[in-house]
């Protein structure tokens, strides 16, 4: 069998997290197939050597080229939903450096989420990990001078670079194969052979309306003692935000939403994004009817993200307790607090 190297490069929101731990768990069998994913679950750092940890490039991906020479694989997979953030000429010329065998086969996936559903998600994402949001105009208007939600003019560079080996996949239920995410990427890496899916919950699930305002009120002390964006507050996001889905609350379920304003602004702004979406990257009815669907799930005014339009006096005086009792615990060493929080 002929080895066939996958890149997946997110986008982020679109499921990389349940696909990373599917490939690098016990989530999969694939008999007859032997599938290689090399450790640790997402390969996030291959990502950061081409910006920020420049220093570490020859050895992450030295590490990671060694690890397909070596081994006896007939799929193999890299992971990093932060290649969304990179240039796609400068992952070319890494993989010719160190993976030169497979650079020129090597099929590159990509995973897409209709515009006001990847915002709302990625709002509530960097607001449960402490990320600096301000409120969801501010936030919107922030992904947009940065082009994050301009799918067209970022999927083309890639295009331009590795041409039809580029594969573009929508990330809407209906959509994927089996309405699961894991199947369809499964179903593209194995092109048909059998696999076998153990069930997996799903690693970032939504977070209710009052537990985000909660994780707000949260975070934004941590950051008054701590600073802003400190490397302890995302491990806490993400395994307090866990605990809390996997706790049923007992309120009624409200979810972050748009306010209608907000909504106008985004079919104004992305129609045409949308529509070339549709008919030069999906060739069908997708991103414009996702867009458009968004107006009828609207609020008249923005929602409250204040802790105290949801939790009563009490409740608040105990979260507060909390924080400052965790704030101790996130002056450690923040690789030894994140070690900690893990189950």
């Amino acid at each position: 069998m002929t080895q066939q190297l996958y890149l997946h490069i997110g986008d982020c929101k679109t499921g990389s997290t349940t696909i990373q731990t599917t490939l690098a768990g016990s989530g999969v069998a694939t008999p007859g197939t032997t599938l290689l994913y090399p450790r640790p679950m997402q390969h996030g750092m291959l990502a950061r050597t081409l910006t920020t940890h420049k220093h570490l490039m020859d050895k992450r991906w030295g590490a990671i080229g060694r690890s397909f020479a070596s081994a006896d694989w007939d799929v193999g997979v890299i992971s990093t939903e932060l290649f969304e953030f990179s240039s796609p000429n400068r992952v070319a010329a890494a993989l010719h450096q160190h993976i030169p065998d497979h650079a020129e086969s090597l099929r590159v996936i990509a995973y897409v989420r209709p515009h006001t559903s990847r915002f709302l998600s990625q709002f509530a994402e960097n607001l449960k990990n402490g990320h600096t949001t301000g409120d969801m105009q501010e936030f919107a208007t922030r992904m947009d001078d940065r082009g994050r939600l301009d799918y067209v003019a970022r999927l083309q560079k890639w295009r331009d670079v590795f041409g039809d080996r580029l594969i573009v996949r929508p990330f809407t239920r209906d959509r994927l194969a089996r309405g699961d995410v894991r199947h369809d990427f499964l179903g593209l890496i194995l092109e048909g052979r059998p696999y076998e899916l153990a069930d997996i919950s799903d690693a970032n699930a939504s977070l209710s309306l009052a537990d985000l305002a909660l994780m707000r009120l949260l975070q934004r002390r941590f950051a008054e003692r701590l600073g802003p964006e400190h490397p302890s507050a995302i491990p806490f996001g993400k395994q307090f935000g866990r605990l809390l889905h996997a706790t049923p609350s007992q309120r009624p379920f409200e979810r972050l939403r748009l306010s209608r304003s907000l909504c106008d602004w985004f079919i104004t702004r992305y129609r045409d994004d949308a529509e070339q979406m549709d008919s030069h990257w999906i060739g069908a009815p997708c991103f414009v009817p996702a867009l458009l669907a968004a107006a009828d799930d609207t609020v008249p005014h923005a929602q409250s993200l204040q802790a105290e339009d949801h939790f009563d006096g009490e409740t608040l005086r105990l979260m507060t307790c909390w924080a400052d009792l965790i704030l101790r615990q996130m002056q450690d060493d923040p690789a030894a607090f994140g070690k900690r929080l893990r189950p």
